[in-house]
C-alpha cells in the first residue's frame, strides 16, 4: 500500500491522470467530429481536410520558426527574473506579430493559386484563405500564449485551456460541418486555434500583461540571435517536414486515388487522438524538465520509457482488437478498407512514441547539428520509402513506410544516445 501511495503522490502520476481525462474528452470531441465528417463530407471531402491540415502545419511552422520551444525554455529559466522575462516575451511577441502579418498578406494575394494547388485544381475555396489571413495572427499567438503558460510550468492550466478550447471548437465544428459541409470543415480547422488564444488570455492575465508582449523598448537583439538554432530546427522539422507530408498526400491521391487519400486521412485522425496522450505529456511535463539546467537525462529517459510507453502500448493493443468497432462508430461503410492499415500504423506509432523522447532532448538542449542530420535522414527515408511502397503495395504501403521510417530513426537515436550516455553519464554532446 505504501508503494501505491508513493506512486499516486508523484507529480508525473498526477499530471498523467489529469491529462488522461483531457485525452478522454479530446477523444470524444475528435470522434464526434470524425463521425460528422464521415457522414456529411465523405472520403473525398476528408482528403481535402487532410490536405488543408497539412498546409496549415506548413504555414504555422514557418511563421512560428520554432519559437514555441524557445518560449517554453526561456520562460522556464527566467520566470523569477522579471527584467529578462519581459525582454524574452517582447522579443518573441514582436517577432511572431511580424511573421504572422507577412504570412497573412501572402495568403491574401495567393488565395486562388493555393486553392487550386490544394483542392484538385478548384478555386472555389479561395475565400477560405481570406478568412485564414484575417485570423492568422490570432492563430499564431494561440501557440505563443499556451507556450508561455507551459513555460511557467502551470501544467494544470495548460490542460484546462486545452479542454475548454476543444469543447468550444467541437460545437462550432459540428455546426459548420452540418450546415456547410466540406467548406465548413475547412473553416473549423482555422477557428480551433483561435479559441485556444482567447481561453489562454483568461489564464495569462495573472502571469503577464499585454504591454510585456508588445514592448518595443524591451526587444532584445541578443535573444533574437540565440533563436537561430531553434529556427534551423523548426525549418527542418516543421516546414520541410510538413512539405514532405503534403507531397506524400499528393502522391496518395495520384497513385491510389482521392478516396484512399480520405481513408488515410481518417486513419491519421485516429492516430492523432491517441498520440496526443504521449505528445501532450511530453510538452507539458518532460520538455520543461529537459530544458532546465543540470537535468539528469538518463533518469528522465528511463522514467519516460518505464511509465508512459507501457501505458501507451496497452492502449495500442486495445485499439487494434477494437479496430472494426472504431471504424463503424467513427466513420461509415465507405471507410471499411481502413481495417487493413491498422497493424502497421499502430506499430509505427509505437516506435514514434519511443523515439519522441530522444528528439525532444535534442531540441531542449539545442543540439542543432545532430537534430538536423537525423531529421533530414528520417524525412528522406519517409518520402522515398512511401513513394516506392505506394507503387508496390498500394495504400497499405504508406503505413508500412511509416513503420520502416521510425524503426530506422529509432536505431539511429539509440546509437547516438546510448553511446554518448555511456561515455558522459548523463549528457548528450
Amino acid at each position: 500500500m505504501s508503494e501505491i501511495k508513493k506512486i499516486i503522490q508523484q507529480p508525473l502520476f498526477k499530471i498523467t491522470s489529469l491529462n488522461s481525462i483531457h485525452i478522454l474528452l479530446k477523444l470524444i470531441f475528435g470522434f464526434s467530429t470524425s463521425k460528422a465528417l464521415a457522414l456529411f463530407v465523405g472520403a473525398n471531402g476528408m482528403a481535402y481536410v487532410g490536405n488543408f491540415r497539412a498546409f496549415l502545419n506548413v504555414v504555422e511552422n514557418f511563421s512560428l520558426l520554432g519559437i514555441q520551444n524557445a518560449i517554453i525554455k526561456y520562460v522556464s529559466e527566467y520566470q523569477h527574473d522579471k527584467t529578462k522575462l519581459k525582454s524574452v516575451l517582447a522579443t518573441f511577441g514582436l517577432l511572431l506579430l511580424s511573421s504572422s502579418i507577412a504570412i497573412s498578406f501572402i495568403l491574401i494575394f495567393g488565395a486562388n493559386y493555393l486553392s487550386k494547388q490544394l483542392f484538385n485544381q478548384s478555386e472555389m475555396y479561395g475565400f477560405l484563405f481570406y478568412i485564414l489571413a484575417i485570423l492568422f495572427p490570432l492563430y499564431v499567438f494561440s501557440t505563443y500564449c499556451i507556450s508561455v503558460v507551459n513555460g511557467f510550468q502551470e501544467y494544470k492550466k495548460v490542460i484546462y485551456i486545452q479542454i475548454i478550447s476543444s469543447g468550444i471548437a467541437l460545437v462550432f465544428s459540428l455546426f459548420l460541418i452540418y450546415y456547410y459541409s466540406t467548406f465548413g470543415a475547412l473553416v473549423s480547422l482555422v477557428l480551433a486555434p483561435v479559441f485556444v488564444f482567447f481561453v489562454c488570455l483568461f489564464y495569462l492575465k495573472n502571469l503577464i500583461s499585454i504591454s510585456d508582449v508588445f514592448s518595443f523598448s524591451s526587444f532584445d537583439f541578443s535573444v533574437f540571435i540565440n533563436l537561430s538554432e531553434y529556427v534551423l530546427m523548426a525549418l527542418v522539422s516543421g516546414v520541410i517536414g510538413s512539405f514532405v507530408l503534403l507531397e506524400i498526400r499528393t502522391d496518395i491521391v495520384t497513385i491510389t486515388g482521392l478516396q484512399n487519400a480520405g481513408i488515410y486521412e481518417g486513419l491519421q485522425r485516429i492516430s492523432s487522438y491517441y498520440l496526443l496522450f504521449v505528445s501532450s505529456i511530453m510538452t507539458i511535463y518532460f520538455y520543461p524538465k529537459l530544458a532546465a539546467k543540470n537535468s539528469n537525462l538518463k533518469e528522465i529517459i528511463f522514467n519516460y520509457l518505464k511509465t508512459i510507453i507501457p501505458l501507451f502500448t496497452i492502449g495500442l493493443v486495445i485499439i487494434y482488437f477494437l479496430r472494426k468497432l472504431i471504424i463503424q462508430v467513427l466513420f461509415s461503410s465507405e471507410f471499411e478498407t481502413m481495417e487493413s492499415l491498422f497493424l502497421w500504423q499502430l506499430l509505427g506509432d509505437l516506435l514514434k512514441a519511443i523515439s519522441l523522447i530522444f528528439g525532444t532532448i535534442l531540441i531542449a538542449n539545442k543540439k542543432t547539428k545532430t537534430f538536423i542530420i537525423t531529421e533530414i535522414i528520417s524525412l528522406c527515408i519517409l518520402y522515398f520509402s512511401s513513394n516506392w511502397m505506394l507503387h508496390t503495395f498500394g495504400i497499405n504501403g504508406i503505413v508500412m513506410a511509416h513503420t520502416f521510417t521510425y524503426f530506422m530513426y529509432l536505431l539511429v537515436m539509440f546509437f547516438i544516445f546510448f553511446k554518448k550516455m555511456k561515455s558522459n553519464n548523463s549528457t548528450i554532446g
